[in-house]
């Protein structure tokens, strides 16, 4: 065995679990209440594992002992699934932080891909297809491509998800999914090549640890209780506009009809609950166009990256329409209703405070409507 070459696997292999082992027990609360961060922890114990098992294939695959045999071609078989099911989680993390709906036929494709591996591992038991221990050595089989195949299809389909919730959403959300991409991309290439080097899973290690400083540096932009964007990721957005010649953009102000008694009637933790219900009916309704905020207090502002005026209307009407189907299948003892009003600014050429003003005047109109037909105090 080549000592420089058996160091360096080593080596590899350890910073990578130190690496994710730190990042996974420094993030473990957050998991409990935030899915995206419980996607990245099954990511790191995927490549946690992986790491493992790449030492136990390289350094323990000359053994005759029938254990160690059993559980060399254990390692082998997760470093091939591995591959797979990252590609599957980091797609799963794209549509999550993206909110893109998980369509029940790209589910079904997601599965059979994975049933497929699962299929192709236990056919290798009886067949080496895919790779193979004897006499000493490791070596991969014709089906290993597929493996490859298969995790970059759940990469491209998320770039493809990615990319085109971008072109609808144009530059008011953006994540950097180059991040994750650059080093998995430059750790395959790598690997496929001279395949005595470890080093795709450490890849993959760096990767999770880039997209979780992207996520942090977000926090700053994110409201606290309902986990939308904030007030000062209006104003990072219209700083970026400045930099634009043209930033067209429509903004949305919504505000909810009767939330002070809610507080004063039910108590503030219900009306926080209320927010958090709002939060999600407004992510239901306007995410797949732009970017929900929450202003202040139970004032909302969505940014939309159309300047198409009967769209926009047909939002609001949908999201109106959102708001009677969740009154109809809660228990609540009050209703949620909401006003809303729109505008169409150049960003670049208008302060983020005019134009929150000129969308408040066409909100506070919609209200006036609504309260002439309703009772003020939103009970049941």
């Amino acid at each position: 065995m080549d000592m420089n070459l058996s160091f360096s696997v080593l080596t590899a292999n350890i910073i990578s679990i130190l690496l994710i082992g730190t990042l996974y027990f420094a993030n473990r609360q957050k998991a409990v209440y935030n899915r995206e961060m419980r996607l990245l922890q099954q990511m790191m114990v995927i490549i946690g594992i992986a790491n493992i098992s790449d030492c136990c294939v390289y350094y323990l695959t000359s053994s005759s002992n029938v254990v160690i045999k059993v559980l060399v071609f254990l390692s082998g078989s997760w470093l091939f699934l591995g591959n797979v099911m990252i590609g599957y989680l980091w797609a799963k993390f794209i549509m999550v932080h993206m909110n893109i709906t998980f369509s029940n036929i790209r589910r079904n494709i997601y599965r059979t891909i994975g049933l497929i591996s699962i299929v192709l591992l236990v056919i290798n038991i009886f067949y080496p297809l895919v790779f193979s221990v004897s006499d000493g050595r490791y070596q991969r089989g014709f089906a290993y491509i597929i493996f490859l195949i298969f995790a970059t299809f759940y990469i491209l389909d998320s770039l493809y998800l990615y990319v085109k919730r971008v072109k609808k959403n144009g530059s008011l959300k953006l994540f950097p999914v180059h991040i994750f991409l650059i080093p998995v991309i430059l750790g395959v290439v790598i690997q496929a090549f001279f395949v005595e080097i470890a080093i795709t899973w450490t890849s993959i290690a760096i990767s999770v640890a880039g997209i979780m400083t992207a996520l942090k540096n977000e926090i700053i932009f994110i409201d606290c209780l309902t986990g939308l964007y904030n007030r000062m990721y209006l104003e990072f957005l219209h700083k970026r506009a400045c930099n634009k010649k043209d930033c067209w953009v429509s903004g949305i102000m919504i505000d909810l009809n009767g939330f002070k008694q809610i507080n004063d009637n039910y108590g503030h933790a219900e009306g926080d609950l209320a927010l958090c219900i709002v939060a999600d009916l407004l992510r239901k309704s306007f995410s797949e166009y732009g970017v929900v905020t929450r202003f202040a207090g139970d004032e909302f502002v969505i940014m939309l990256n159309t300047t198409d005026e009967q769209l926009i209307q047909k939002i609001i009407k949908s999201a109106k329409k959102n708001f009677v189907i969740e009154n109809e299948k809660n228990n609540k003892p009050y209703q949620l209703s909401a006003s809303m009003g729109y505008a169409i600014t150049n960003l670049s050429n208008e302060t983020i405070d005019d134009f929150m003003n000129r969308i408040d005047e066409q909100m506070y109109q919609d209200k006036m409507k609504y309260y002439e037909h309703n009772d003020c105090r939103n009970s049941k």
